[in-house]
């Protein structure tokens, strides 16, 4: 008597065999890390990676092309619109910040951060994340396009608005980053009487003394509040500012932005004395 917990069927075993080698080439063939296929991750992971081998504060384009390559994928399959956009506008503002590229190409990746920016913020009206980094590539676009296009196309007063709305929002978000870029605002902008008299070093100075009460060792903080006290013949407090910056560790997630920030301080410091 066969006992049927025992007997083996050959066919049936044959079957079983087959179907677990099946199984394994299906599992083998798969892509390597498939869980990472995800654009949006995959993105964050080059992200991550921008400072590799960077040149002091000149960094390598593979590394944050890539992440662009990923985010851009990832906004046409609507993964994490939010977040995806906020990543995006951040990798826009870092390429043409810290690769050294000609003015144009600048001006056609701010170009870029500016219309994205602007979706973005009617289709996530409180993103504070979205309206801050569409707030730092449309500082960068004045940069190149020139302030005194900025203000005469309206681009100031609508970013002073924004700058409001994050503060009104969340003060804190990137250490006082809306007071900070306001500030900037005011300080960059011309003052053209009927089209834009509201700008004012006085004002952007009291704005940026906020930024550093909420963080008083942000380097970009400390560095537009050095220029600001230049500005109004502080030059002890702005030097002493200027020194706390170089002796600064950059941080390692912002090891490219906080390198420049000390280059830029270096320089403001020979300047000042």
């Amino acid at each position: 008597m066969i006992h049927p917990l025992t007997h083996t069927d050959y066919r049936g075993n044959r079957f079983t065999t087959c179907f677990i080698l099946s199984l394994l080439f299906v599992l083998w063939s798969a892509p390597r890390g498939a869980t990472a296929q995800n654009p949006y991750e995959t993105g964050k992971k080059w992200f991550q990676q921008r400072s590799a081998e960077a040149d002091s504060f000149r960094a390598q384009p593979a590394y944050i092309n890539k992440a662009l390559e990923s985010f851009e994928e990832a906004r046409k399959k609507e993964i994490n619109p939010e977040e995806t956009a906020t990543f995006l506008l951040r990798s826009y503002y870092f390429k043409g910040m810290f690769l050294g590229l000609p003015e144009e190409r600048q001006k056609e990746l701010y170009d870029r951060g500016k219309k994205l920016g602007e979706e973005m913020m009617e289709r996530f009206p409180r993103s504070v994340p979205i309206k801050f980094w569409y707030g730092a590539n449309v500082g960068r676009w004045a940069d190149v396009h020139g302030f005194v296009a900025a203000a005469t196309n309206g681009i100031s007063k609508k970013l002073r608005a924004v700058c409001k709305e994050i503060i009104s929002l969340d003060a804190d978000y990137q250490g006082g980053g809306g007071y900070r870029i306001l500030a900037q605002v005011h300080f960059h902008s011309p003052n053209i009487p009927l089209v834009m008299g509201w700008p004012s070093d006085q004002k952007a100075l009291e704005l940026v003394e906020k930024a550093v009460n909420i963080a008083p060792e942000h380097p970009t903080n400390l560095l537009l509040y050095a220029q600001l006290l230049l500005e109004f013949d502080r030059g002890e407090e702005a030097r002493n500012q200027l020194k706390t910056i170089l002796n600064l560790e950059p941080r390692p997630d912002n090891l490219v932005e906080d390198r420049y920030v000390q280059y830029r301080a270096q320089q403001l410091l020979e300047g000042s004395l």
